[in-house]
């Protein structure tokens, strides 16, 4: 048997999660952008993490913490599904399918080998949308963030697909893999649209309030702003780092900021920039769009650092980490004073019918 959403129309995107959240909900007539998916669920983080194989930034908050908040924030239900057992978690996806519905799944994305990533490369909190199977061939059609126009790269090299195909095979391997971080385990997302309300003035702005008490007041040194003065201070400590390991972690953390890892660029700095520019206009509040603006500059500082990496990865230069230390110091700085304009403006339009929690 063999069976495609014929509706079902894939599209590329920056980021895996608010790409694939996108295609659902552009599908169900409730199309948004990624950048604001990306503003309204508070999804701007930072977190400098030590790791025995290679240090890691992150610069977006938890996987499924995402997807509750935005959830909430539009009155819409994202319920998160999973199972242990993989024939039974495969025939509701099926059925789903039959039944014209795309599928948001979680898959470990070293087990699909269109990305040719290497055997260290395990993360089962990437997004995908599934969207057909084909019995006859054993293979499932899937939308990943790459599309025609929209190209990514990878170890391969470019890959601009409108959908791929995965085998069966591959597809089990990449949904039940228990592997860390974030292990797949069958997980897939379950929509309900019917309270769905449009975006509105507080609800943007307690969006943009929980982001800068987040980033402002973290609770602990590796969060937050404190996370980026962390990471500045600890880079110069990887002068003890061997060569091989040195060279990991330029390569690890390149793709964790620049764009080719999915983060939209400037470690997701430009989406939250635009996400702000894109809610200016119906919070009737320029300064937000000029804040916006600065955070796409401070993203092109990101992308710096980003390239610093890469060369990092293939030269393993210790020079680079005082250059790329300073540079990160002034990112802290300007991204510090970013969250304190925001938090003035969200205090000084706040409404008294609606409750917000203030930054202090």
């Amino acid at each position: 048997m063999t069976k495609t959403i014929e509706n079902f129309i894939p599209q590329g995107g920056k980021h895996c999660i608010t790409n694939s959240l996108k295609q659902i909900f552009h599908y169900y007539g409730y199309p948004l952008s990624e950048e604001m998916m990306f503003g309204l669920a508070s999804g701007l983080s930072f977190l400098y993490l030590n790791q025995s194989f290679s240090p890691m930034v992150n610069g977006r908050t938890k996987v499924f913490e995402f997807e509750e908040k935005l959830a909430s924030r539009l009155n819409i239900s994202i319920q998160c599904k999973s199972g242990s057992d993989y024939e039974k978690v495969n025939q509701i996806t099926r059925n789903m399918i039959d039944q014209d519905k795309p599928v948001l799944i979680y898959v470990d994305m070293l087990y699909l080998q269109y990305l040719g990533l290497n055997k260290n490369s395990h993360f089962g909190g990437h997004a995908v949308v599934l969207f057909g199977y084909d019995d006859e061939n054993q293979q499932f059609l899937i939308s990943d963030r790459d599309n025609h126009d929209f190209p990514i790269r990878t170890p391969f090299g470019n890959i601009a697909e409108d959908f791929h195909y995965v085998s069966y095979q591959e597809m089990e391997q990449a949904r039940s893999s228990i592997h860390r971080p974030f292990p797949a385990k069958n997980k897939y997302l379950l929509f309900d649209f019917s309270g769905y309300k449009q975006i509105n003035k507080p609800v943007l702005y307690e969006a943009i309030n929980e982001t800068c008490s987040s980033m402002l007041n973290p609770p602990a040194k590796l969060l937050g702003v404190n996370g980026i003065l962390k990471f500045s201070k600890e880079l110069l400590k990887w002068e003890k780092f061997n060569t091989s390991k040195l060279k990991i972690s330029g390569t690890t953390n390149y793709f964790q900021i620049s764009k080719d890892g999915g983060t939209g660029g400037g470690i997701f700095r430009k989406m939250y920039g635009d996400f702000l520019i894109e809610a200016a206009p119906i919070l009737e509040n320029e300064n937000i769009s000029q804040v916006g603006r600065k955070f796409v500059e401070v993203a092109k500082q990101w992308d710096k650092i980003a390239d610093y990496l890469w060369e990092l990865s293939l030269h393993g230069d210790t020079m680079l980490l005082h250059t790329m230390s300073d540079i990160i110091m002034e990112i802290y700085q300007q991204e510090t004073i970013l969250y304190k304009i925001l938090q003035s403006q969200v205090q000084k339009n706040s409404y008294p019918d609606y409750k917000i929690k203030f930054c202090t």
